[in-house]
């Protein structure tokens, strides 16, 4: 047996849907990722994709060598660049191999000594007294008053801490919910909107994209294959 095996993954790269104007779809393209970038880049993330773009022909059934007139476009990728500007990064590739914060490729433009420098700013801001109320004011700070609400969104962002019994009997997920009710035009969607711009891997969806279907998955057919395959959702 000389067969080789490697790892190959299809990505669906989308839009981002901040740039595109607005009550246009957001347009998408399949990326092939290859050996060491596969599982680099993960749902949400902002990258930048060098590669090779190409098109090729397909059947219109599997086995006929009748083909369509119009090619099946892909990109071949090459490089993979995270963009972190203005979000919070939660990747780190000195972290343990098994924490859910570990990376294989880092690609950030952060530097040792700006790391240093944050932990620094950080651990001073920790001993204000006032930093619970110092961070509800920074979180959407166009958007005036209702501290509350922000200080909940606040708790969410943080989350709470994954809790496992001794003796194996259950365990608590640390993932804090939050819901939102109030009048139309009290400013609802600007703070999902400053969580979105905010969160590491934040995905705003709205309307037919917040089903329980569209949230989680959903089972389509491969326009290529056409087999039946089971398609992410938003989350």
């Amino acid at each position: 047996n000389r067969s080789v095996f490697a790892d190959k993954q299809l990505i669906r790269l989308q839009e981002n849907p901040d740039t595109i104007p607005e009550g246009e779809t957001p347009h998408s393209i399949t990326l092939s990722a290859y050996d060491d970038l596969v599982d680099v880049a993960r749902p949400g993330d902002r990258v930048t994709i060098t590669g090779i773009y190409r098109a090729v022909p397909a059947r219109v059934v599997s086995f006929r060598r009748t083909l369509h007139s119009t090619y099946r476009t892909y990109i071949d990728v090459i490089h993979i660049q995270k963009a972190t500007a203005n979000r919070l990064v939660n990747e780190d590739p000195r972290a343990e191999p098994e924490s859910e914060f570990y990376t294989s490729f880092d690609e950030s433009a952060r530097t040792m000594t700006a790391t240093e420098e944050q932990k620094r700013r950080l651990m001073e801001l920790a001993q204000q007294p006032d930093i619970y109320e110092r961070l509800a004011r920074a979180l959407a700070p166009s958007i005036y008053e209702m501290d509350d609400v922000k200080k909940g969104v606040l708790l969410q962002l943080f989350g709470g801490t994954h809790k496992q019994f001794a003796d194996d009997s259950g365990r608590f997920r640390g993932e804090i919910n939050v819901l939102v009710v109030g009048d139309p035009g009290v400013s609802k969607s600007q703070l999902l909107q400053g969580v979105h711009k905010i969160a590491p891997r934040g995905i705003y969806t709205s309307g037919k994209g917040s089903s329980a279907v569209g949230l989680t998955a959903y089972i389509t057919k491969d326009p290529d294959t056409r087999q039946t395959v089971l398609e992410s959702g938003a989350l």
